[in-house]
């Protein structure tokens, strides 16, 4: 059972990530004279988002005992924490206590982020291993871009949060979508607008892998990297981080031709295996730290599936010949012919052994 010094406080993790990922951006005293810029009001709303989604969410549900920061509630907490958020809260400075009944005025957009994330955190449940997605809507795709011999992989940078790797996403655009209906009522075609909701609901496949392809494109402009030099190689769904109830499509895509190493400069088991596990904070030589979990927590929707694919028989280095597979093979079902006591391990676990091994 961990003991109450094993457990870094509400307080204190808040702390370590608004210190990491946003005071960079703040000012080192609070003034009540300097109003923020719009752009960095923007990108102080982001990266609040992010915290809030790292403390209410993974945090809470590694140590399930802590309590749910909601948005009032963390909202004070982060401007006692930091005072200099202070000119970035537009609720907090009303000097009276009428209800919040036009978010979209009475709120400042790091508000509205922080609101936002509560939603998004409180959707997925911290106390649930898996949350529960049944009926939540695509609204964006994702990629994790691989090279030619499935050994490295492309990450952006500091797109969604400054400071931390992410894949590459794209937001479904439905302000371009038009379809062809019958109108009531007449014999001929009327072009409409599709909804949002409609959309989301009913969004075929082969958009989704255009708007995936065109995402890689955008992310990877000026890198040589052509459509007809891709292919997917895995396709899932994964919980959304960017709205509230809403799922991503995830695709794995492979690079069919060699590039430079500027172009996939991440090894592709060191962004999986060792930057994806363990706690978000932890203590060394009595002080707590950020861990790099931090770093590419916007790839912890996507962990699970990029693991079970990783750990595939299908996911074998390129490198590996005809020979070197059978082999494999071989001393797979020699092992569990063999084994004297326990359960057979499953080939995916002895396969991860085998390129632990090799590697």
């Amino acid at each position: 059972m961990m003991s109450a010094s094993d457990l870094c406080a509400t307080e204190d993790t808040v702390l370590l990530l608004l210190d990491y990922l946003v005071d960079p951006l703040l000012p080192a005293r609070p003034s009540s004279r300097d109003i923020p810029s719009e752009s960095l009001q923007q990108s102080v709303a982001k990266q609040v988002h992010a915290v809030v989604l790292l403390h209410n969410y993974y945090h809470i549900k590694q140590h399930r005992q802590l309590k749910f920061e909601g948005f009032e509630s963390f909202s004070k907490l982060a401007v006692v924490l930091k005072p200099t958020l202070l000119a970035h809260m537009k609720l907090l400075q009303r000097s009276n206590d009428s209800e919040l009944d036009d978010p979209d005025k009475q709120l400042s957009v790091t508000e509205k982020k922080i609101m936002d994330a509560c939603d998004i955190s409180n959707s997925l449940d911290a106390s649930k291993d898996i949350p529960s997605t049944e009926g939540w809507p695509i609204s964006k795709v994702a990629v994790l871009l691989i090279d030619s011999r499935k050994e490295n992989c492309f990450l952006k940078h500091s797109s969604m949060t400054e400071g931390v790797f992410s894949l590459i996403e794209k937001d479904l655009d439905v302000s371009s979508c038009i379809s062809e209906v019958m109108s009531e009522g007449k014999q001929k075609r009327k072009k409409i607008k599709v909804t949002r909701n409609f959309f989301e609901d009913a969004v075929d496949e082969d958009t989704l892998q255009q708007v995936a392809f065109s995402a890689v494109k955008e992310a990877a402009d000026g890198k040589g990297i052509n459509q007809n030099e891709l292919i997917i190689i895995r396709s899932d769904v994964a919980y959304s981080l960017s709205k509230e109830k809403t799922m991503a499509r995830f695709y794995i895509m492979q690079c069919k031709e060699s590039k430079s190493d500027d172009v996939f400069e991440i090894p592709i088991r060191d962004a999986i295996d060792s930057s994806l596990q363990g706690p978000l904070v932890t203590k060394s030589s009595g002080k707590w730290t950020v861990t790099q979990v931090v770093d590419y927590f916007h790839l912890l929707p996507y962990a699970g599936i990029m693991s079970d694919w990783l750990s595939s028989p299908t996911t074998l280095p390129n490198c590996w010949n005809q020979s070197a597979v059978l082999q494999y093979m071989e001393l797979f079902h020699l092992h569990n012919i063999y084994v004297q006591s326990g359960t057979p391990i499953e080939e995916k676990t002895f396969l991860a052994c085998i390129i632990l091994y090799f590697s």
